[in-house]
């Protein structure tokens, strides 16, 4: 038998208590002297939501352990070294819960389900790229990040992943171009239970004077796939210099479109003014979404020192992996 499947028949053996039989003692590994140290209570609930998680990795029980894994995240100290590590885990484990969802969804794409989606469960498609700079400038992606964060903080809406719906995209070989159709929007956002969906496109029109002085306009629409009807088309226009107030002009329309009233404070708050830091954050999301970790986790870090308060870029810091793992090699570090 390979070490690798004792290992794995050790943990699934040991899913009774919190211990992780044959591995180091737990706690002295995982609560390094760097970092802020939990206090007692805490740290054996981290133990427990650590343990849980690294048993149903080594059962293949992927959606189980990303739970247990994320319930670690949420409950360890902010900054602390552990927990980081973990959240490089978890992006490449939804990446790959997102891969296996979609290539599950994508042979029952015949067999869509026919019951009413719920209205409020938001599915946030690729804008599109427009001008000249079109082909090389990721700003787009930056945009969709923003949108999300912004209506994920919503309680009543459910978000549905980006990652998930990337996978998925890929899958059924549909491009950001193509979604302009509505009629490409149906089997997507059907097969995600998508009740709304929302996409559209961002124009840059650069400006003679050099930085700040070009123009964006946002176009976003949203589909209810109930009736399969377009039901709000917010748009914003302005200057460069207003960008980040035109990105939340386009959240308040669609979250008035959906009945949204009450918006908690997060949402309004701007994600940063520093138009230096959306570049490099936008090139940052652009290398983490081809796996090139180390020059995503330079660009993102460059982000913050251009705005330190730019919370979204320190999130998604926090997120990269260190390097590409396989589940197996996760699960390897995890109990070493």
């Amino acid at each position: 038998m390979s070490a690798f499947l004792q290992q794995r028949r050790r943990l699934l053996a040991g899913a009774g208590g919190v211990a992780l039989t044959g591995c180091a003692d737990l706690r002295e590994r995982l609560f390094s002297p760097a970092g802020s140290t939990p206090e007692p209570a805490l740290r054996e609930a981290l133990d427990a939501h650590y343990a849980q998680g690294a048993r149903a990795l080594a059962g293949d029980e992927l959606e189980a352990a990303i739970a247990a894994w994320r319930r670690f995240v949420a409950a360890a100290p902010a900054g602390w070294p552990p927990a980081r590590r973990v959240r490089g885990y978890l992006t490449l484990m939804e990446r790959e819960a997102a891969r296996r969802s979609a290539r599950q969804a994508g042979r029952a794409e015949q067999r869509l389900q026919a019951s009413p989606p719920e209205r409020l469960r938001v599915a946030l498609f690729p804008f599109r790229a427009l001008g000249p700079n079109a082909a090389t400038d990721p700003f787009h992606r930056a945009l969709l990040a923003m949108i999300t964060v912004d209506l994920s903080r919503v309680p009543s809406l459910a978000v549905l992943e980006r990652e998930r719906i990337e996978q998925l995209l890929r899958e059924l070989q549909l491009s950001a171009s193509g979604l302009v159709d509505r009629g490409a929007l149906v089997a997507p956002a059907r097969l995600l239970g998508a009740g709304t969906v929302v996409t559209g496109t961002l124009l840059n029109e650069p400006g003679p004077a050099g930085p700040g002085s070009g123009r964006y306009k946002i176009n976003a629409a949203a589909l209810d796939m109930g009736n399969g009807r377009v039901f709000a088309t917010p748009e914003a226009d302005g200057r460069q210099a207003d960008f980040f107030e035109l990105q939340k002009q386009v959240v308040y329309g669609l979250l008035e479109a959906l009945d949204v009233r009450d918006i908690p404070p997060a949402v309004r708050r701007v994600h940063t003014r520093s138009w230096e830091a959306y570049r490099r954050f936008a090139a940052g999301l652009n290398l983490l979404a081809q796996d090139r970790f180390d020059e995503a986790r330079a660009a993102l870090r460059s982000a913050l020192e251009a705005d330190p308060g730019f919370a979204l870029a320190e999130e998604t810091f926090d997120d990269v992996p260190p390097r590409p793992l396989t589940l197996r090699q996760i699960l390897d570090e995890a109990v070493r």
